[in-house]
Parts: C-alpha cells; structure tokens; sequence
C-alpha cells in the first residue's frame, strides 16, 4: 500500500492517535519487535533488512525519547548488522541479550556457557529437513520452515526431532513458520519490557509486533497501563500468516512492515518535542542526557 493509502487508512490513524498519545507524556519510549514488524518476511532470515524509511525514523525517534529498543528473537549483533543503527537499545534473543547503544559488547540475563550447550545440543538432534533454515543464535536458535513443500509437517517434524528439551532447561516456541528454541524460565521479550520501562522510568510506551512472541511484550505493556503507564499497543500484520492473537491484544493494527515504517516515520516528524531524559540504575536512576 503507498505510504499516501496507508495515511488515509482508518486502522492507520487510529494507530498513529494512540501512538502519538502515548509519546506525548514524558518521559516516553518506543520498543519494537524486527522481523516481520520493520523487516519484511524473506526466505533467507540473514537478509531481513530494515524497510525503507523504518532506520531514518528510528535514528530521528532514538535522539528525542527516553528510550528506543529492539525487543527481538534475534541476537543483538545481528539486529546491529541488519539496520546500521548503534543508537538503539537492543534487547535480543528474546530479552535475554542486551547490546547497550554505542557498545561492542553485549550482556546476557543467562548462564552464557550453559545455555549455548543445551541450545547445541538440541541442534544436534535436528537432522536436514528439506526447505528448513537453522538459525543458531548462541541463546537461542530458529528453526525456519517457510520454504518446506509441506510446511504443517516440516514444523511436526521438526518438533519430532527436537524432542523433550526441558530436560535442558529448554522451551520451544511456534512462530510465523518458525520453530523457537528457548532458555526456559529466562525471562522473554514480557520481562525485557518491563525492565526497560522500570530502567527509564517511562510514563509513555508505544510497542509494536507481529508475531505470537510478541504477546509477551504487548501482555507486559498492558500490566504497565494498569499501573497508570499511557500506552500504545500497535499489531502488525494482515492476512493468513497473521495470528489472531495479535490483533485481538493491539490496540490497533497497521497492514505490514512498510505501514509500521510509515507509522514511525509519521511520528519522528509530527510529535512535539520531547525531553531525552534517562533513566540508568548504573547512576542511582538519575536522570542523564
């Protein structure tokens, strides 16, 4: 849809209102999933790039709020490879992996050396299934399956395969034709939001996702406008491949990546301006610039 459609779209402005309501109350962040949200669903998940217009709206957003984030499956390094973007937050491998802005070096909420193992281990048992894509992210892995002919039973295979993980302190998750490999009991992108939100102090949080793993992070948001947080809640998705889960917890939903990239690029230009105030436990929370 050209980026003038999606602006006169009713879903669109409703998500644009909410959004741009919720980073009006300072201090205010932006946290988003990446594939399928900003980067277009590809057959080979290393070439997932950013959209158009999605890197100069986060970059433009990033120097205005309190906080912008990736809460991502990803492993941090990869989202920093993907996008060029070194100002943003990301908390990778599903909030267990965060890769602070401007750092080389990232920090995990895991047991790095045991989690690895136990991830490779479950590889291990994985043999080569025709039209899957393994993507080994050191805390975690994915198993894709878009490019299987049959895809209903590459995923019974795959889970077949994989077997009882939680024998390694493993979870599996299902996903848009995706097979998640995950340290259980680990936190997920629910917890990374919650602790970023409580890290900055937010009053004003817009998330975006697509995908069942983002549930985590749209049930955390909803806890925090509970606790008096104003809130956006924005899905991204239409179709077949999109879980009804999704639109049934947004707040409202935009048609694909490019609507979101529009949605963001829509609110690095018409927002006020915003204090940059943060907040870092590593200063006694004081507020920094």
């Amino acid at each position: 849809m050209p980026e003038s459609s999606q602006r006169t779209d009713a879903s669109w402005s409703q998500a644009l209102a909410l959004a741009s309501g919720a980073l009006a109350v300072e201090p205010a962040g932006l946290l988003t999933d990446y594939d399928g949200t900003l980067s277009r669903i590809v057959p080979d998940p290393s070439a997932a790039t950013l959209v158009d217009d999605a890197g100069p709206a986060l970059a433009a957003l990033a120097d205005r709020l309190a906080v912008v984030a990736f809460v991502t499956g990803r492993a941090p390094h990869d989202v920093r490879r993907l996008t060029g973007l070194s100002t943003i937050l990301v908390a990778g491998n599903h909030g267990t992996e965060f890769l602070e802005p401007g750092s080389q070096t990232s920090a995990s909420t895991v047991d790095r050396g045991a989690t690895e193992a136990a991830v490779a281990r479950a590889l291990d048992r994985l043999p080569t299934l025709a039209g899957t894509t393994v993507e080994h992210k050191g805390l975690s892995a994915s198993v894709h399956y878009r490019n299987a002919t049959d895809p209903v039973a590459a995923r019974l295979a795959i889970h077949a395969a994989l077997g009882h993980v939680d024998d390694d302190g493993l979870i599996l998750r299902d996903g848009r034709m995706i097979v998640e490999i995950l340290p259980v009991a680990a936190g997920d992108k629910g917890t990374a939001t919650r602790q970023i939100a409580t890290r900055f102090g937010l009053r004003g949080l817009v998330v975006l996702g697509d995908d069942v793993t983002d549930l985590d992070m749209f049930r955390a948001a909803a806890d925090l406008r509970a606790e008096g947080v104003r809130v956006a809640i924005v899905g991204v998705g239409a179709g077949a491949e999109a879980p009804p889960e999704v639109a049934a917890a947004a707040d409202a939903m935009v048609t694909d990546a490019n609507a979101a990239a529009s949605l963001l690029a829509a609110l690095a230009e018409g927002s006020a301006p915003i204090r940059r105030a943060r907040r870092d436990p590593r200063a006694g929370g004081a507020a920094t610039r």
